[in-house]
């Protein structure tokens, strides 16, 4: 689920059951990050291998979700535009128990003054980077993936389109506070949202309660979920619009595949989301989804290094799903319900939702995001738009397809009600050349 989608299933005859098992191994790789840029200097180390400025203070004083703790000025960050100032920030947010915790994160506003009322703020939610500390991309290196810094693909159009970007790293990125919750929306879709926050309390920038919430693959997923948790969670924001891109879904579906050989295609995204769910779920037991030898490396090589370094270990030790995974835990009762609550589609949306899907994405083929929205989305009663962008990639969709969601962007804050391909044939349509 990179930065380099999802369908909700019920009965499923062999033609289907083999799309579902396309459908995971696309919510899995679609998690792999891609971005761009030249690196830019790392910030000073401090013990434990971080920068100083990701140790929260110590004892932390409790405060709302959104409060800041810290931030610092950050200049010479490649790919953000002159002109554009940039933040590095550690804000508050919750556990999807309800405990409070530290976040880090980055904004960056556009050269200029505000206008009246505020700059809107653009949230972002990156796709994946790893599973531990310093794979955080607020840290403004590459360990993401080559090429630089990881930040919002088509950064100065929303820039000059007039928005603040804010950008969470998500818990367990940045601040060293355990395992990341990988693809767990409630703990992504919180992040997002208090992101936001925390953009709106920065000091000398001034911003509206207006929010957009745009993700990518990984992102996609936790995009998703801010916009189903935005109305109970984050009632202070007003949260226009959602924009999912390649969005991870159905992780349901995973369990179906995840202890056959169709699996091992993913078992770089695959461990992790299932070692991070049972590390944050009290009542999920790793003993129910990893074999004796999965486990043994899920708790030795998941928070070691970032998502390359992962995937050279399971190479190195020639893994199969075989060997990582328990067959049993396809009908686990336990397993399927945790990943249940995680498949985005099954709580309403207030806001509207735009859908992204590049028509020639070979990580998450257009049919399984026709199904999500033509099975999920439609039939909740989202107010949602297809895109279909032809001939983009998984990588090249957020690039392609950028003018086009900044003038959605932009028709939602200027008050045009959405459009909705629900009921159109296809349930989507198709931008134009």
């Amino acid at each position: 689920m990179g930065r380099d989608r999802r369908g909700r299933w019920g009965r499923w005859g062999t033609r289907a059951r083999w799309a579902v098992v396309a459908s995971t191994a696309a919510v899995a790789l679609a998690a792999a990050g891609c971005s761009s840029s030249s690196a830019s200097p790392a910030a000073p180390a401090a013990p434990g291998g971080l920068p100083a400025f990701y140790v929260p203070p110590s004892p932390l004083r409790p405060a709302p979700p959104g409060t800041l703790v810290r931030t610092e000025r950050v200049a010479h960050v490649a790919g953000v535009p002159a002109g554009a100032t940039v933040w590095r920030i550690l804000f508050h947010s919750t556990t999807i128990t309800g405990a409070d915790e530290v976040e880090s994160g980055y904004v960056i506003a556009p050269s200029g003054p505000a206008p009246a009322g505020g700059f809107p703020v653009l949230t972002w939610a990156h796709g994946t980077t790893g599973f531990a500390a310093p794979c955080a991309p607020s840290l403004f290196t590459d360990t993401g993936g080559p090429g630089g810094p990881y930040l919002l693909p088509g950064l100065d159009r929303f820039l000059s389109a007039g928005f603040v970007v804010a950008a969470a790293d998500y818990q367990g990125l940045g601040v060293a506070d355990g395992v990341h919750p990988y693809l767990l929306g409630a703990s992504e879709g919180r992040a997002v949202l208090d992101a936001a926050r925390a953009a709106r309390h920065l000091p000398g920038v001034a911003t509206s309660p207006t929010v957009l919430v745009y993700g990518h693959s990984q992102g996609g997923h936790a995009a998703l979920f801010a916009g189903e948790l935005a109305p109970t969670y984050a009632p202070d924001l007003h949260v226009a619009g959602v924009v999912a891109a390649a969005p991870a879904t159905g992780l349901s579906t995973l369990i179906s595949v995840v202890a056959t050989p169709t699996g091992a295609r993913f078992l770089p995204f695959s461990i992790p989301a299932a070692w991070s769910w049972t590390q944050t779920y009290r009542h999920l037991p790793a003993t129910a989804i990893f074999t004796p030898a999965g486990l043994a490396f899920a708790r030795a090589e998941v928070t070691r290094g970032c998502l390359g370094a992962f995937a050279r270990a399971i190479a190195a030790h020639h893994l199969t799903p075989e060997d990582v995974f328990k067959a049993s835990a396809e009908t686990d009762p336990a397993v399927l319900a945790h990943a249940r609550a995680n498949d985005p589609g099954r709580v309403r949306t207030v806001a509207p939702l735009l859908v992204v899907q590049g028509t020639a994405d070979a990580t998450v083929p257009p049919p399984l995001t026709d199904a999500f929205v033509a099975t999920a989305a439609c039939p909740i009663g989202d107010t949602v738009e297809e895109l279909h962008v032809p001939g983009a990639t998984h990588a090249s969709v957020v690039e392609v397809a950028a003018p086009a969601i900044v003038a959605w962007m932009q028709a939602r804050l200027a008050g045009t009600p959405a459009p909705t391909t629900c009921g159109q044939p296809g349930d989507a349509t198709t931008l134009a050349p």
